[in-house]
């Protein structure tokens, strides 16, 4: 490989590492968010006769997050859901224009997914909007959903430089083994 091959496989790995890093934290912090309001809900209603009005949506809010997070992350270790029957009756060889189609595909869908989940953050910006319990601008609400489809383009691309640089066989049998790795 050439020195610039090297710095660029060395720079994407560098990114794919950070992203992981990034994605266990926010997973983790979403979700301990989500267990420690709905723990104290639960204490002052039952036993204080009373509850949080805001906990309601800070449990929704870190719920919604985690999902547009985890989907970056399923994209990584190879979870969503997908029929595998035609990768079982190509050859190897067909097997990775598969996978390489299939993240195109993606890439396709995180695009829209980017465009319009920015657009809604600029124009919800713009009018005010204000969460119902909270009062924070519900364009903070929306941008978990233009940053996922960023997030998801990286991952596509990942899978698609996977796919090329390995034989399809390898690239299966990985993307099977990663899936017990999740967070």
């Amino acid at each position: 490989m050439t020195p610039l091959a090297l710095s660029a496989d060395f720079m994407f790995d560098a990114l794919n590492r950070f992203i992981d890093r990034l994605e266990n934290v926010a997973m983790v912090a979403f979700m301990a968010i989500a267990t420690s309001v709905t723990t104290f809900q639960v204490v002052y209603r039952y036993g204080f006769n009373n509850s949080l009005s805001w906990a309601e949506e800070v449990v929704i809010y870190s719920i919604v997050c985690m999902s547009f997070v985890g989907a970056s992350m399923g994209v990584r270790h190879g979870v969503h859901i997908s029929v595998d029957v035609l990768n079982a009756f190509v050859p190897p060889a067909f097997n990775r224009w598969l996978y390489i189609m299939a993240a195109v595909l993606g890439i396709a869908f995180a695009i829209a997914l980017a465009y319009f989940g920015f657009r809604l953050f600029g124009s919800t910006l713009k009018r005010n909007m204000l969460s119902p319990a909270l009062r924070i601008p519900m364009a903070w609400v929306y941008l978990p959903i233009g940053l996922s489809g960023v997030l998801l383009v990286i991952r596509y691309c990942w899978v698609i430089r996977e796919a090329w640089v390995r034989p399809p066989i390898s690239l299966a049998e990985e993307l099977a083994s990663e899936k017990d790795k999740l967070v």
